[in-house]
C-alpha cells in the first residue's frame, strides 16, 4: 500500500520526475544506466531508493521494462512531453490502495492526516498504517494540484463541483470525488446536483457526432450504442435537469489517457429524434439533444469541437476573445519573449489559411502529430509593440515565410504585403470595419 515519494519533496518531485522520464525517452537506458543517471541528476539518497522507485514507476504505468532496458510507457510520454502529470493519477489509484479513498474521505470531512488515516484504517483493516504511509498518499495528490492543504487541513477543489474552464481533468480522480459513471458518455453523480458529459473522437465508432451549430447551440448524441435510443438513465438526466435541480458539464477528450478538458456548463433547449448509425453500422432511431451554453463568453473549445464550428462562428468567437494595447510576455526564448495569446484568434488564422501557407501560397509543408497541415501563426504589428492579438492582425505562415518577415532582407516589405491579405481575410467578415 505504500507509494514511493520519489526524488525532491512536494514542491520538486514532478520535475524530477518529469526529467527522468525525458531521459528514459530519449536513452531507453538499461537498469545500471538509469539508476547511474538518477543519482547523478537527482536528490537520490541510496541505491536502494532509486531502485525501489524504478520499480514504483513501472508498477504505475509510467515506464515499461523491454529486453534491454525501460521505456516510457503512453502515460510516461504524456506526462514529460505535454507536461502533463495528472496521467499518472490512473495508475495511482488501481496499483496503490488507498488513492479513491482518500479522494472520497476528504470531502466528507476527513481534512487532516489523522483523520484520514482513522478513515484507511477503517477502511483496510488488515494494514499496517503508520502516519508516513498516509503523508505519502497525500503528498502525490499535493503535487499532482488535486489537493490543497493550508495549515495542515486539506480540501479537493472540485469537491463542490467547481470547474475551470479550459482546465485538464483526469477523469479518474473526478469520479473518484464525486462519482458517476466512469465508462459513459452520460455520467450522473448521485451525490451531486451535476450531469457530466463527455465528447470525443472516440465517439465516432459508436454512431455518435457531436457538433457546434451556426446559432451557438451545442447538438449532443444521447447514450446508446446499439437499437433504438430510449428516453431513460443519461438521456432522461439531461432532458429533466432544470426540473431535477442539476446541472449540466460538458468535458472533452484529449489525446491523453484519461484526461479530458472542460468546455462549460450548458443547458437544455430540446431533443430531436434522428435516424442515425449505431455502433455496428445499423440504423436507428437515435436522439440529438440541443444544448446551449450558459456563458458563451467563457466557453472553451479545443481543436476538435472548433472544427465543427462554422467560419462566421469561428470569427466571432476570435473577435469576442481579441485583445490589445501593452502585454508582460508569458515567458523568454531562444528566439525572444512569448507572449500569452487567444486560442480561438490563432483558430480563425489557421481555419482562413485552410492549409495554404498565406505568404508563398504553397501548400504548408508538412502535418503536426495530429495530422493538420503545420502552419504559424504571425502577428502583422508585433505583440512587443502592443500589437493586438485579433483576427485583424494575424495571418497564417510556413516556417520559412514566418522567419522572413522577422529576419529576411526584405521583411519589413514582405509584412506590408501580409497586412493587406490580413485586411481582405478581415473584410470577408466585417465588411463594414
Amino acid at each position: 500500500m505504500t507509494a514511493e515519494r520519489f526524488f525532491g519533496g512536494v514542491d520538486d518531485r514532478i520535475g524530477y520526475l518529469s526529467a527522468t522520464l525525458e531521459y528514459v525517452s530519449r536513452h531507453e537506458p538499461p537498469e545500471k544506466q538509469l539508476v547511474k543517471w538518477i543519482t547523478e541528476y537527482t536528490p537520490a539518497e541510496s541505491v536502494g531508493t532509486v531502485r525501489r522507485n524504478i520499480s514504483f514507476l513501472a508498477s504505475i504505468d509510467l515506464l515499461d521494462e523491454n529486453n534491454t532496458g525501460y521505456e516510457t510507457t503512453n502515460k510516461g510520454e504524456a506526462f514529460w512531453s505535454q507536461g502533463e502529470p495528472l496521467v499518472m493519477y490512473e495508475g495511482l489509484e488501481t496499483e496503490v490502495d488507498g488513492f479513491r479513498t482518500i479522494a472520497r474521505s476528504i470531502p466528507q470531512g476527513y481534512r487532516t492526516v489523522e483523520k484520514v488515516q482513522e478513515r484507511l484504517r477503517k477502511a483496510f483493516p488488515d494494514y499496517d498504517l503508520p502516519e508516513g504511509v498516509v503523508t505519502k498518499h497525500l503528498d502525490w495528490l499535493v503535487s499532482l494540484d488535486l489537493v490543497d492543504v493550508q495549515n495542515s487541513r486539506y480540501s479537493i477543489p472540485i469537491e463542490d463541483g467547481n470547474f475551470e474552464n479550459g482546465s485538464l481533468y483526469s477523469r479518474w480522480f473526478l469520479h473518484d470525488v464525486l462519482k458517476g459513471e466512469r465508462y459513459k458518455g452520460i455520467s450522473t453523480p448521485s451525490d451531486h446536483p451535476l450531469i457530466f458529459l463527455f465528447t470525443g473522437e472516440s465517439g465516432d465508432d459508436y454512431g455518435y457526432k457531436d457538433v457546434f451549430k451556426e446559432d451557438g447551440t451545442f447538438w449532443y448524441t444521447g447514450e446508446g450504442t446499439t437499437g433504438d435510443m430510449t428516453m431513460d438513465n443519461g438521456n432522461k438526466a439531461i432532458r429533466d435537469h432544470r426540473k431535477n435541480g442539476k446541472s449540466i458539464h460538458l468535458f472533452e477528450d484529449t489525446d491523453m489517457p484519461w484526461i479530458v478538458q472542460y468546455v462549460g456548463e450548458f443547458t437544455y433547449l430540446e431533443y430531436e429524434e434522428k435516424q442515425m448509425d449505431d455502433e455496428n453500422g445499423d440504423s436507428r432511431m437515435g436522439f440529438r439533444f440541443h444544448l446551449r451554453p450558459v456563458d458563451d463568453s467563457n466557453l472553451t473549445l479545443t481543436d476538435e469541437l472548433s472544427n465543427s464550428l462554422s467560419d462566421e462562428a469561428m470569427f466571432e468567437r476570435a473577435e469576442k476573445s481579441s485583445s490589445s494595447g501593452p502585454i508582460e510576455p508569458k515567458q523568454q526564448t531562444s528566439s525572444g519573449h512569448r507572449y500569452p495569446g487567444s486560442e480561438e484568434v490563432r483558430r480563425y488564422a489557421l481555419r482562413v489559411a485552410d492549409g495554404v501557407c498565406q505568404g508563398c501560397k504553397n501548400n504548408a509543408p508538412f502535418t503536426d502529430k495530429s495530422g493538420e497541415p503545420y502552419l504559424e501563426v504571425h502577428h502583422i504589428e508585433p505583440r512587443s509593440s502592443g500589437g493586438a492579438d485579433a483576427p485583424s492582425n494575424v495571418i497564417a505562415l510556413c516556417a520559412n515565410c514566418h522567419r522572413r518577415v522577422h529576419s529576411g532582407k526584405d521583411g519589413a516589405q514582405f509584412n506590408e504585403k501580409l497586412k493587406e491579405r490580413a485586411e481582405q481575410h478581415y473584410k470577408r467578415f466585417a465588411p463594414n470595419k
